[in-house]
């Protein structure tokens, strides 16, 4: 009883009478809908194999029906069909030649599979296939042939035979035949039978090859409109199906109609069919329901496991979420008020315990959660002054002495020689380069800032060294307001006098800078000798070895090395630093530098530096 009162129980029975509805609706539309597609893809592609089947015989059925046509009608062929082919003479010969070339050359590589049969009243025989036959018989022995005289009686129409064992060239093989009859040489009537025979066996493998999917389930078969099953040769259909399909075959209005069918009984039977007006043939094809709607089965009894797995985890949520929420927010707001930031370090949190695990556990936390607070406390002030140590250990070591001396000793050889314009130029070079490194304002800068400031810098080097070194600076107008820490470039560019020198002259130094994944980037980039192995172990070495929560350790006072950057860019930017050092392929080496950008941009007309 104490739970069901609980906060935890309140918020678990609500929460659960809220998902599980929402669950069981959710998983019925997924039902209705996708059960739905997953029949209707079923059925039509029962219809579309139905569809394609009956083309496919259509159109091979056409073509032997125009083979045909172009036979009977062949002037040349007629011609021949009146001469000698029966003798065994050399003329009778040159005759069956002529007869054969002609024929041929109508049906040119369109006689694959077939072969062809002719035979007149008179006994006339010939029949083409693997081998060639030119014979006189009897001519009741025509009559006798079951296509003979109704082919006669057709006056030149198209006569399609189901499947069947050839009766005229005696083959074993069973064909599917196109007769037609004809009037050979000058005659009026047709006296004559063309019989073009298809091989069985070549339409069965089409006929098999048209089913898109699952072939092992699907049964075809194809009647005429006589009621006599064309395919497969020699096989019968269950009888409640044959009945079915007789009775749709033999319908006239049914010619054109292309639809799906069910029959029920003690296992249903889904089946499409299609009629052909040319051929006269209804196809049809069947598969089980059990086995075409299997994947549809399948799809249920998943979604039936799934909503019941479903509905498991999120109770399960469900109960964790009301497990983290039951939180009595006043005794926390009274322990909240009586800690200060005075009190924080000595507070000692009360012993306290309640009637619910849930809060004991948030008093937990909240314990937790002041000695967070302490050290966040902490860490801020740890970094106050890590800032205003390195602030201190820019201003006292922001120039390269030897750097300072050089310049001083080139201005006094300029004095010397005369160079007075020169010697003045680089007197307000170095002046505008210790004055923007001694200013007392802000220690972020603008980006145009640093690079007049690198101008000045660069000025400087290049009456040292001349046409021996060359600087190319390359920054996107888009960072030119961009706030970063001061002295950023120079100590690199410094850098890489330092290292790159010491090999021989032109001596190239790239500045760039850009915009990449919401961040600054600028590099700096030389064709010296790259940075020593010994340099970078040393390097990094440092790096690992600072503890930021303390002081910084000192630095050395001959510049404002890399590592004196590297530090004041992770006082600014903290884990988001963009900072590598890296060795060129061939020679050279890289240092890249950066930081997400920042929406604080500068005004250039505000920040100038003051004298």
């Amino acid at each position: 009883m104490r739970y069901m009162k609980s906060l935890h129980s309140k918020l678990f029975f609500r929460y659960a009478a809220l998902i599980f509805p929402i669950i069981i609706i959710f998983m019925i539309l997924l039902y209705i809908i996708l059960g739905n597609t997953l029949q209707k893809n079923a059925t039509s592609e029962l219809q579309a194999d139905c569809d394609n089947i009956s083309t496919l015989l259509d159109t091979q059925m056409e073509q032997i029906d125009e083979l045909s046509k172009r036979i009977v009608s062949s002037d040349p062929l007629q011609s021949a069909l009146v001469r000698d082919l029966y003798s065994h003479d050399v003329a009778a010969y040159n005759n069956k030649l002529a007869f054969s070339t002609t024929l041929f050359d109508i049906i040119k590589l369109s006689f694959n599979h077939m072969s062809l049969n002719i035979a007149d009243i008179k006994g006339h025989y010939i029949y083409v296939g693997n081998n060639s036959n030119f014979s006189i018989q009897d001519p009741e022995t025509f009559y006798e042939v079951s296509w003979f005289r109704p082919a006669l009686t057709a006056y030149g129409k198209k006569l399609i035979l189901p499947p069947h064992i050839p009766e005229l060239n005696k083959s074993e093989t069973p064909v599917v035949s196109l007769c037609r009859a004809f009037a050979p040489g000058d005659s009026i009537d047709e006296t004559a039978v063309l019989e073009l025979q298809l091989e069985y066996s070549y339409l069965d493998k089409k006929i098999k090859n048209a089913l898109h999917n699952q072939k092992d389930i699907k049964q075809i078969y194809v009647y005429d409109s006589e009621g006599n099953l064309v395919y497969p040769y020699e096989a019968l259909p269950p009888q409640n199906l044959k009945d079915r399909m007789l009775e749709l075959s033999r319908t006239p209005e049914f010619e054109s109609q292309t639809s799906i069918y069910k029959t029920r009984d003690d296992s249903s039977t889904l089946f499409a069919c299609h009629a052909s007006s040319f051929t006269n043939w209804t196809v049809f094809v069947t598969a089980a329901e059990s086995k075409i709607f299997a994947p549809f089965y399948q799809f249920r009894t998943l979604l039936v496991t799934s909503s019941f797995l479903l509905l498991i985890l999120l109770l399960f949520l469900t109960w964790q979420i009301a497990d983290k929420l039951t939180i009595p927010l006043k005794k926390l707001e009274q322990t909240a008020h009586a800690l200060t930031f005075d009190n924080l370090s000595s507070y000692e949190l009360p012993d306290f315990k309640s009637n619910f695990k849930e809060l004991d556990s948030l008093y937990r936390s909240f314990g937790q959660m002041q000695q967070n607070l302490q050290d966040s406390l902490q860490d801020a002030i740890s970094a106050h002054t890590m800032a205003a140590d390195a602030k201190m250990l820019a201003l006292q070591s922001q120039m390269n002495p030897h750097f300072l001396y050089n310049t001083l000793a080139s201005i006094s050889i300029l004095a010397e020689d005369g160079e007075n314009e020169q010697a003045v130029e680089m007197c307000n070079s170095l002046s505008v380069l210790l004055r923007y490194m001694s200013s007392s304002s802000s220690m972020d800068v603008a980006l145009w800032q640093e690079i007049e400031h690198l101008h000045s810098y660069i000025y400087l080097i290049k009456v040292k060294y001349g046409e021996r070194i060359q600087f190319h600076i390359d920054i996107e107008d888009s960072l030119s307001t961009l706030k970063v820490p001061r002295l950023l470039i120079q100590p690199l560019v410094e850098n890489c006098i330092k290292y790159a020198l010491n090999v021989d002259p032109p001596w190239m130094i790239h500045i760039s800078g850009y915009i990449q994944d919401s961040c600054w980037i600028i590099q700096v980039k030389d064709n010296g000798s790259g940075f020593p192995a010994d340099f970078l172990k040393s390097f990094y070495g440092k790096i690992s070895e600072i503890d930021w929560k303390k002081p910084l350790p000192e630095l050395s006072i001959n510049g404002m090395g890399i590592l004196n950057l590297y530090m004041r860019l992770f006082l600014t930017y903290k884990q988001n630093i963009i900072f590598s050092l890296d060795n060129l392929p061939g020679k050279g080496a890289c240092v890249t530098i950066g930081g997400p950008l920042s929406e604080d941009i500068g005004d250039k007309d505000d920040e100038k530096l003051q004298d």
